[in-house]
């Protein structure tokens, strides 16, 4: 696709809440990894404005595009392909470089044929990722957690195992489970929590999330979170602990802070025997495979797929040895994925 030497190949991965970016030179070594937020949900306008944030870093070199995303299912859109043509169009209207559309299994293309093959292109960024560890990984179990999905899929001999391609499709299977280490609801997680001996219901709001469970936790911190909190208030435990007991109709003063980290571990463990679960739903598909196929875990989240391998006795590989520890590429897999595997590909 080109001769230069000085190009350099973009990965994009844009998503309802952020966008990521990785940057490979022909050689196929990571330069940056990236993400920024990105509300998606609140209208295409603050697509164009992450995007232009981004866009004014990128200078004084040639640099060739490749975009994946997620961010077309926000109810910003009517519909799933109103999305991807909307996110085309922004794409279109902001790039000054070559631009190439990810559809799955190797494929690249330009935005009239994305448009008319939008079902090839919505929510296809786990199969950059994923493709990307099969190249490394006879067999295995690749599994990522971002910010607010987790998807499991199978590799068996360097291949990409799935049982369909749709989100809607990819949720009955198991391979798409819609929970995440930061934007989850708690509500979403169980529907109630023990507290003094009693198992309180949970309130039906949006009180806390997922993120203040795994930062009293110390498994994330403060840092590391760019997006808003439920009520708007900062990240730390203080705040988390108040968050975590409105949703059980009480106040940080109720319990001691011990009964609140319980809290927070039950929450935590909920979590993880659903992703354990959902695990075991796809591992079923593949019973000849050897106990020692180890789950591959990517995404923000992946210290909980790490418990997940323990739980389900396998090994765990980290993703970021497969990107020479690369940890940003490691949680940001698809857009690192998708720009090493475009350099590879196409330099």
């Amino acid at each position: 696709m080109t001769d230069s030497n000085s190009t350099l190949f973009c990965g994009w991965d844009i998503g309802g809440a952020h966008i990521k970016l990785a940057i490979a030179d022909k050689d196929a070594t990571l330069l940056d990894v990236k993400q920024v937020p990105c509300a998606l949900w609140k209208g295409i306008e603050q697509l164009e404005l992450s995007l232009d944030e981004i866009l004014a870093s990128l200078t004084g070199k040639s640099f060739v595009h490749f975009v994946t995303m997620t961010g077309e299912l926000v109810d910003a859109f009517a519909d799933r392909e109103a999305g991807v043509n909307a996110i085309i169009d922004c794409v279109e209207s902001r790039f000054k470089q070559p631009i190439h559309y990810f559809a799955g299994n190797g494929q690249y293309l330009n935005a009239d044929m994305a448009k008319r093959q939008w079902t090839d292109v919505a929510s296809m960024n786990w199969q950059a990722s994923a493709s990307f560890a099969a190249k490394q990984i006879q067999q295995g179990l690749f599994v990522d957690i971002g910010s607010t999905t987790c998807d499991i899929i199978a590799i068996n001999n360097h291949q990409t195992l799935s049982s369909g391609n749709t989100d809607y499709a990819r949720q009955r299977s198991g391979e798409l489970v819609y929970t995440g280490a930061i934007r989850t609801p708690l509500m979403q997680i169980a529907e109630e929590a023990p507290l003094h001996g009693e198992r309180i219901p949970l309130s039906a709001e949006w009180f806390a999330c997922s993120a203040d469970v795994w930062l009293l936790l110390n498994k994330i911190t403060a840092e590391s979170i760019q997006d808003h909190s439920p009520d708007g208030k900062p990240w730390d435990k203080t705040h988390s602990t108040m968050r975590l007991a409105r949703m059980l109709a009480c106040d940080i003063r109720d319990a001691s802070e011990q009964q609140w980290l319980n809290v927070a571990m039950f929450f935590a463990e909920k979590q993880l025997q659903r992703i354990t679960q959902a695990c075991y739903q796809v591992l079923s598909r593949h019973n000849d495979w050897a106990p020692n196929s180890p789950l591959i875990g990517a995404g923000f989240g992946r210290f909980i797929i790490e418990q997940c391998a323990q739980r389900l006795g396998r090994p765990y590989v980290d993703l970021s040895s497969l990107f020479n520890e690369n940890e940003e590429a490691a949680a940001h897999a698809p857009c690192a994925a998708l720009a090493i595997l475009a350099a590879e590909e196409l330099s």
